[in-house]
C-alpha cells in the first residue's frame, strides 16, 4: 500500500503517531522554556490534540493506546524540553 513512504501517508495517519505530538512539545519546551508564550502554545496544542481525537473517529482496539498517548506525550516532552533548556543554558 504505502510501503512506509511518509510522503504518501495522509495527515491523519501521521498525526496518530504520538511521537509527532511529543516532538512538537519538546521543541516548544527547548526553545521557549516555561514562559507565558510556551504555556499558551502548549494549551493550544492540547486543544488541537483533543479536536483531532474528536474528528479522527473511534479508536480501534489495536491502536487505542497510541491514539491517547499523544496528549501525555505533549506534556512530558514539553517538561523534558524546558529541563534540557535549563541544563544547557
Amino acid at each position: 500500500m504505502y510501503r512506509s513512504n511518509p510522503v504518501l501517508m495522509s495527515l491523519v495517519t501521521i498525526l496518530r503517531i504520538p511521537f509527532i505530538w511529543g516532538f512538537i512539545g519538546l521543541v516548544i519546551g527547548a526553545i521557549l522554556g516555561a514562559n507565558d508564550l510556551a504555556i499558551w502554545l502548549v494549551a493550544i496544542l492540547l486543544i488541537s490534540f483533543l479536536v483531532f481525537m474528536k474528528f479522527s473517529g473511534p479508536a480501534k482496539d489495536d491502536g487505542e493506546g497510541s491514539l491517547f498517548a499523544g496528549g501525555s506525550a505533549i506534556m512530558l516532552a514539553w517538561i523534558v524540553g524546558f529541563i534540557i533548556r535549563g541544563v544547557l543554558l
